[in-house]
């Protein structure tokens, strides 16, 4: 099968209306914008492909590159823009710094054209060496499991719709070479991918070199793959199973497990679908990644020592406890255990507030304490929202109380808010 007929099955035949393509200059990127391009010729697609490249400032000769990657994009008939880091990169913490900025000018850039669909080179070289990083990190099952086809974005959208695309997982890069040069494709190598900087550039070698396995690597990444993905369909089936009903208003949620449903299905499972549930309430800043605190005590490489959906089996947990910043209350009945879940109460810490100036047209939206959206206008001025003592966000002027803007009447503000969606994309 052609490399053009792997990416159409990849992006199951069709490409979005919009699309930002993030184009480095390297070959995997210009191999993916021609790849993009000549599947929506093919296919007769209306998508509208824009392209972007970011210059982190990092070498000499990078502002020249991406002049020039601007030529051969431009001639192809497509947009094209050059965005520069603002500030010099932290060289301490090269790769995640690097990366975080990435993310967010092409967030940025994908708001201002509205386009909800980001679309990367990374490919299956890329996702063994992720593997190697995560594993010597001793990742949990689901960060091991390495980088999806369709993720949520890394930045929090209001909406939720920001994606990111990588239809060249299963590509090795030697296919990525033989097709550039198949088709007299033009691209740059970074010197620095050679050079023994970061963690992923020293795992890269040991894997060309052979002192790394990468069959083995390989057979250890499907492994757990296999694995995730059981978990996954016993999260679909749980989904009609387990009763979530999440008030919107209140912020407060209620789980009712049916007490068989401990007893049919594996606890990682479990502790996974409770978890994601818990995503709408908790204020934990960093749901949006795989790997965290509750994967890390049940789910590592190395223990599988403690489990949440057991403790709440057996009764080892107490009838109230504090989770991901989440208060959770357990109900027992015959039949079933009930979970009431709010917002943990955070004593002895600075209040969770911000200062708002409103204005008469709408603000942008904005997250509030992790768990809120929220976009105001009405009478200008400076007001305060904060988290009351019962979890709910709380709109405050001249030190006056005005509302609760999750459950409405602010007088003389007019306030929308969203939540956080119970599940956390990624297919």
């Amino acid at each position: 099968m052609s490399l053009l007929s792997r990416f159409g099955r990849s992006m199951r035949g069709a490409l979005p209306e919009r699309v930002l393509v993030a184009v480095s200059g390297g070959v995997d990127s210009m191999v993916l914008l021609d790849l993009t391009r000549k599947w929506a010729e093919v296919t007769g697609s209306p998508c509208r492909i824009h392209a972007i490249t970011v210059d982190h400032g990092l070498r000499p000769e990078s502002a020249k590159e991406a002049r020039k990657v601007h030529e051969i994009v431009r001639n192809m008939g497509l947009d094209h823009e050059i965005i520069c880091v603002p500030e010099k990169i932290d060289p301490k913490q090269l790769e995640k710094s690097a990366r975080a900025w990435r993310y967010k000018l092409m967030y940025n850039k994908m708001k201002l054209l509205h386009i909800d669909n980001l679309m990367v080179a990374h490919h299956f070289n890329d996702q063994l060496e992720t593997f190697m990083i995560r594993l010597a990190a001793n990742s949990t099952l689901f960060g091991l499991c390495g980088m999806r086809n369709v993720s949520a974005y890394p930045i929090l959208d209001p909406f939720g719709s920001k994606r990111i695309l990588r239809p060249m997982l299963d590509i090795r890069k030697k296919e990525l070479y033989a097709y550039a040069y198949e088709h007299n494709l033009e691209w740059f190598e970074d010197s620095t991918n050679l050079q023994p900087i970061t963690l992923r550039n020293r795992i890269r070698k040991y894997l060309q070199t052979g002192q790394i396995e990468e069959n083995t690597v390989e057979q250890l990444l499907s492994s757990v793959r296999r694995a995730v993905d059981d978990v996954e369909s016993d999260m679909r089936q749980l989904d009609n199973e387990i009763s979530v009903k999440f008030n919107t208003r209140l912020l407060k949620m209620s789980v009712i497990i049916p007490s068989t449903v401990f007893e049919r299905y594996p606890l990682l499972s479990l502790d996974r679908f409770i978890f994601e549930k818990l995503h709408c309430v908790s204020a934990i800043s960093n749901y949006h990644h795989r790997y965290t605190t509750i994967d890390l005590k049940n789910a590592t490489v190395r223990t599988n020592d403690w489990s949440l959906s057991e403790s709440i089996w057996d009764g080892t947990v107490p009838e109230k406890f504090n989770v991901l910043k989440c208060l959770v209350r357990v109900v027992r009945s015959k039949n079933n255990i009930y979970l009431l879940i709010t917002r943990a109460t955070e004593k002895f810490r600075q209040p969770v507030e911000r200062v708002v100036n409103v204005t008469a047209s709408w603000s942008e939206w904005d997250l509030f304490d992790n768990r809120v959206w929220f976009r105001a206008r009405g009478k200008p001025g400076s007001y305060t929202l904060k988290v009351e003592a019962n979890g709910l966000p709380a709109f405050y002027h001249g030190g006056q109380f005005l509302c609760y803007p999750t459950i409405g009447g602010c007088g003389s503000l007019e306030v929308q808010t969203m939540t956080k969606p119970m599940r956390i994309m990624q297919t």
